[in-house]
């Protein structure tokens, strides 16, 4: 009789409504059987080194190498220089945000002009040079009022490396500029 209620009082603390199954002291019933040795160790390596696809191997690789590209850009690009000179050009307005697209235009011109004369190519060939000459005018200008606006701002800090991603930052479109500009054109700096 004794062995019939203990019983009865087990499958009765495994009823979810007895107060005896959400006793928080009482171990929870286990669910699967322990693993081996052997398994314990398989799962182990398996979620150390997990054994990928080829494909999936190439994905996780392309990832990992994508985002630490990310992250050394992000440390590059946010030295306190750089971020001025990013400022600066994004916020100035010059003919050289367009060199590209405008001496794109002017080399089509140029070679659809060859049939048409020797006049028509001098003329051509005479704005491209003076498009050019605007170009390097406008980036001169630009390097001058940054160098007077860092040396405001931070005056410890060299000067190195600025003035070539500075042009390189203004002759892109501004569209297709990395980072994207924060400032519109215009904007005090």
């Amino acid at each position: 009789m004794a062995l019939f209620r203990s019983n009865q009082h087990s499958e009765a603390t495994d009823e979810p409504d007895s107060p005896a199954a959400s006793d928080p002291a009482r171990p929870a019933r286990k669910e699967v059987p322990t693993p081996t040795r052997k398994e314990a160790e398989e799962a182990r390596r398996q979620r150390l080194n997990p054994t990928l696809s080829p494909k999936a191997a190439r994905a996780k690789e392309r990832a990992a190498r994508t985002n630490q590209r990310e992250q050394q850009i992000r440390a590059h690009e946010s030295q306190p220089g750089k971020v001025l000179m990013r400022d600066w050009v994004d916020s100035r307005r010059g003919i050289s945000t367009f060199s590209m697209p405008v001496l794109m235009v002017m080399l089509m011109i140029s070679l659809f002009a060859t049939s048409f004369g020797t006049v028509l190519m001098a003329t051509i060939s005479y704005a491209t040079w003076f498009v050019m000459l605007l170009i390097v005018l406008d980036l001169v200008r630009m390097w001058r009022g940054y160098k007077k606006l860092h040396a405001e701002r931070l005056p410890r800090e060299p000067l190195k490396g600025l003035l070539s991603y500075g042009i390189s930052r203004s002759i892109n479109l501004r569209r297709l500029r990395t980072p994207a500009a924060r400032v519109k054109p215009g904007d005090p700096i």
